[in-house]
């Protein structure tokens, strides 16, 4: 950079200095890459350095902590130091808390507010319709004082609309906020916005053609257009600009999914491949190496960023499965793709739950120790929230009752469970958080009921969810003071709660594994797009001409920067139906 003032170093068009120059609130809208955070952050950087009192900071809200991280990616190529410590770039949940434990209060009738974790969540909502868990969380916020994150975004809103001292507070602490994604904002996010846009100026950034969240509830297809006529704001439309992948076609041939009938040439740097039944993985390996090669080749990078993504959940997990193993290929053995996946915690967090306490509890009494593994096992079973899931937890919590007044039922699972826990008894925990959790979990892998092999299955995935360092950061720190594991749950719900509250999905491999919405957000060197024949691209969307499936994949192809491959089953392509 030449020039010590970063805006020389872009060459801005005349809305881009309308944006920079202009004051009031706006809305950007325009395609992936084409500048929407860059000039976002150039206006930031502008009212931090000429209009923003010692005690104010500007205010960029984003959904997750991958767009943050995107986010702060391009603040390093704009912002020094001293101008990012004035730019506070939070999620909506850790926002919306911030609102909630300054002035909470006010609308429950506890001083303090607690949080209701997602998986603990999952089980106090199962088995409840939609009007029955609201009215629960009702009463547990204005009574109990304890809030769930669905709750974070209309509390605060309600707070900030209610009470002029709040909205005065939060303005005046933030004169500028920046919204990122606004397209996919609720009612209540909206609500919480349109609350600081009296006093604060908004700048909402956003693309129609990237709504693919419509089946949150609130989320509207009219949303851009709400903020625009709400808020009278003057429009600056980037259209179909793309800095991202400007030398590729991959831009061109995503926005053309979205117009069907076009017709348009796969690009050179979109590939498609395909494998017969039951031999995904063998071209899962091949594809993903093949990614690799190309993304280091044309981004020049030594270790380039891979996702590989599906459209469901079921999916997710079998492609990580397929990464982990070694792969024999006409003779050739291809070892383990070290990865990180990102996929649904409910049952995984409730599942490592069990393990905690089953290490933690050993100086309890037997009965004890049984009750309380059974009512863990139970939460697991049904935060699942489906009938056969919820009899299943019922049947074990009446177990625990019995436990606990001395008269343990001759149950196979209960059985099971006292099994288990004599054999860590002999052979004694090592002192090693690692070691004697991959101990737990096998013994529960090798036990003789269904309950304890499906903990197994679940938490096993606890070591993909990139947690493992600070949890096992805090289980020797038990270890090294006491002797044991006692307090290993609770140091396992704080190190899972401080993650859910800023939405926290840390990469450090290079190969990343998600479901295609979580792409959103996020930039990769190169993306590998997977679909089998009963899990496709186009899922539920049956109707011509697949508008749901033609958006997600425009968004997901449009998340590389050099090179996609996209691998279907032979016969049943989405990209077939599609250009069709």
């Amino acid at each position: 950079m030449t020039s010590d003032d970063p805006e020389d170093a872009f060459n801005l068009c005349d809305q881009r200095k309308r944006i920079l120059n202009e004051d009031g609130h706006m809305l950007v809208v325009g395609g992936p890459g084409s500048g929407k955070t860059t000039i976002a952050l150039l206006k930031a950087r502008r009212r931090v350095l000429r209009r923003l009192d010692s005690e104010q900071k500007v205010l960029f809200l984003s959904f997750s902590n991958s767009a943050i991280r995107r986010i702060l990616e391009s603040a390093g190529r704009i912002l020094t130091d001293d101008i990012a410590e004035r730019i506070d770039i939070k999620t909506y949940h850790s926002f919306a808390w911030e609102i909630l434990t300054s002035h909470g209060y006010l609308t429950s009738s506890r001083r303090r507010l607690k949080i209701i974790p997602a998986q603990d969540a999952a089980v106090r909502s199962a088995g409840l319709n939609k009007e029955e868990w609201l009215e629960e969380q009702d009463r547990l916020y204005v009574g109990e004082g304890l809030v769930t994150y669905d709750q974070f975004a209309p509390r605060a809103a309600e707070l900030l609309g209610r009470s002029a001292v709040v909205r005065a507070c939060f303005s005046g602490a933030y004169p500028l906020i920046l919204v990122d994604e606004f397209q996919d904002t609720d009612e209540d996010q909206w609500a919480l916005v349109q609350a600081l846009s009296n006093q604060s100026e908004i700048i909402g950034l956003g693309d129609s053609e990237q709504r693919i969240y419509e089946w949150r509830f609130g989320v509207s297809e009219t949303r851009l257009e709400d903020f625009a006529q709400a808020l009278e704001c003057a429009r600056f439309d980037f259209a179909n600009e793309n800095n991202r992948s400007p030398a590729t076609g991959i831009a061109g041939f995503a926005r053309s999914l979205l117009s069907p009938g076009s017709e348009q040439d796969l690009p050179d740097e979109i590939v498609r491949q395909s494998f017969k039944p039951g031999r995904m993985s063998v071209q899962l390996h091949l594809a993903v190496r093949r990614a690799f090669r190309e993304a280091k080749d044309r981004s020049e990078e030594d270790r380039p960023k891979v996702a590989v993504a599906a459209r469901s959940k079921r999916l997710v997990r079998q492609v990580s499965d397929a990464l982990a193993m070694n792969m024999t290929i006409n003779g050739k053995v291809y070892k383990a793709l070290a990865h990180d996946v990102l996929i649904d915690q409910h049952q995984i967090l409730l599942a490592a739950r069990v393990v905690a306490n089953i290490i933690s509890s050993t100086e309890a009494s037997s009965s004890d120790r049984l009750a309380e593994a059974l009512d863990r096992i139970a939460d697991m079973l049904r935060s699942a929230a489906n009938k056969t899931n919820i009899e299943a937890s019922d049947r074990l919590r009446k177990w625990a009752e019995r436990c606990r007044a001395g008269k343990v039922p001759s149950t196979k699972c209960v059985a099971a469970i006292a099994d288990v826990m004599a054999r860590l008894d002999k052979d004694g925990l090592t002192g090693s958080p690692t070691q004697d959790w991959v101990s737990v979990r096998r013994l529960l892998e090798r036990a003789d009921a269904a309950e304890l092999n499906k903990v197994a299955e679940l938490a096993r995935y606890l070591r993909l969810l990139r947690r493992g360092s600070a949890i096992e950061q805090a289980l020797i720190g038990l270890w090294v003071s006491q002797g044991n594991y006692r307090g290993a749950e609770a140091a396992l719900e704080q190190a899972i709660l401080q993650d859910q509250l800023v939405d926290a999905q840390r990469e450090s491999a290079t190969v990343s594994v998600m479901n295609m919405h979580q792409l959103k957000g996020r930039e990769y060197d190169a993306v590998v797009l997977v679909e089998d024949q009963y899990n496709t691209f186009i899922a539920q969307d049956k109707t011509p001409p697949h508008a749901d499936a033609r958006r997600l994949l425009q968004v997901s192809l449009t998340r590389a920067r050099h090179y996609v491959v996209v691998l279907s089953n032979e016969g049943e392509d989405t990209f077939d139906r599609l250009l069709g």
